[in-house]
């Protein structure tokens, strides 16, 4: 029960509770659950109850590793970029510590090359932004965890509106995230260059055969309380995580422009003009699959970090 304690006190997210919950993880870790170190590597990543650190994060996934979960070795099978080649039902310490010394936190986070498909607003793609291993386990990370998606009326509070928006959603809050998700992030964030807490709570987002969402804006009402709070929406980074569909590709009606990525290919968009305005010109959609089903990495970027 300790480790389910853990995460409740992480859902209500103060310092007190975060505190409660990194003791309780080290209690669960020492008396040998296999998913307390988990949970304490991506705490070690998030820097959340203790200093970020990758390197504290590994040592904690190989804890996990060798204690059992499965999470922590197909994570590290990611991280290494070893994906398939690797064999989760090893129990020997010195493979599980081969593993993590091959993890290279630095290509994670190496510069990309990238195509301006539209200058203004400014709109780029990124071929093999992530490995398709990486797309996979992101994808596992989902299923079985989709809500109907969420849109926002005028005074910024969720709503399910069908009509407008069919498709399905998770949002990774801390407790759904792990130490590859992060890392995702902090690629992210080191390509736009802005701090990883800008970065809203990334979402994996499903699109079943005809489902979609229509056309919408990604920037917020300058007049919300939100803005003013924690900062406007200056940027929408996609990454497709699979090619197994027809049609639904990601449709900006007043630039002229349709794209589909590859799986791990990425597109990313500014949402406001040069004056920190919104760009009404960023109205874009989600077009429905024709056949199969659509599977993306969404994340918004806000101009500030949220605390």
């Amino acid at each position: 029960m300790s480790v389910e304690r853990a995460l409740d006190h992480l859902r209500t997210g103060t310092a007190a509770t975060v505190a409660l919950a990194v003791a309780d993880l080290e209690g669960a870790a020492r008396a040998g659950d296999p998913e307390a170190p988990r949970h304490l590597a991506t705490l070690a990543a998030a820097g959340i109850g203790m200093p970020q650190s990758w390197a504290r994060a590994l040592s904690h996934l190989f804890a996990a590793a060798m204690a059992g979960s499965m999470s922590a070795r197909g994570q590290l099978a990611v991280l290494s970029g070893k994906g398939q080649g690797v064999d989760l039902g090893e129990n020997t310490p010195a493979y599980w510590r081969m593993l993590c010394a091959t993890v290279r936190i630095e290509d994670w986070l190496r510069p990309c090359e990238k195509t301006v498909l539209n200058a203004s607003p400014r709109t780029v793609a990124i071929e093999a932004f992530l490995h398709t291993a990486t797309c996979d386990w992101l994808i596992g990370l989902a299923r079985g965890r989709l809500a109907p998606a969420m849109t926002y009326d005028a005074a910024g509070a969720a709503a399910l509106t069908a009509k407008a928006r069919s498709n399905s959603a998770i949002e990774l809050g801390l407790t759904e995230c792990d130490v590859v998700v992060l890392l995702t992030r902090q690629r992210m964030a080191a390509i736009i260059g802005v701090p990883v807490t800008a970065l809203e709570p990334s979402q994996i987002l499903h699109y079943a055969t005809g489902e979609q969402f229509a056309r919408h804006h990604d920037y917020l009402d300058p007049a919300l309380p939100e803005v003013a709070e924690h900062g406007q929406r200056i940027v929408t980074f996609l990454v497709y995580l699979n090619d197994a569909f027809e049609g639904g590709e990601t449709d900006f009606p007043r630039l002229g422009l349709r794209h589909k990525g590859r799986p791990g290919d990425a597109l990313y968009f500014g949402n406001l003009q040069a004056d920190g305005a919104p760009d009404p010109r960023t109205v874009h959609a989600g077009l429905a699959p024709t056949s199969g089903a659509k599977w993306l990495l969404s994340q918004w970027i806000r101009d500030r970090a949220r605390v």
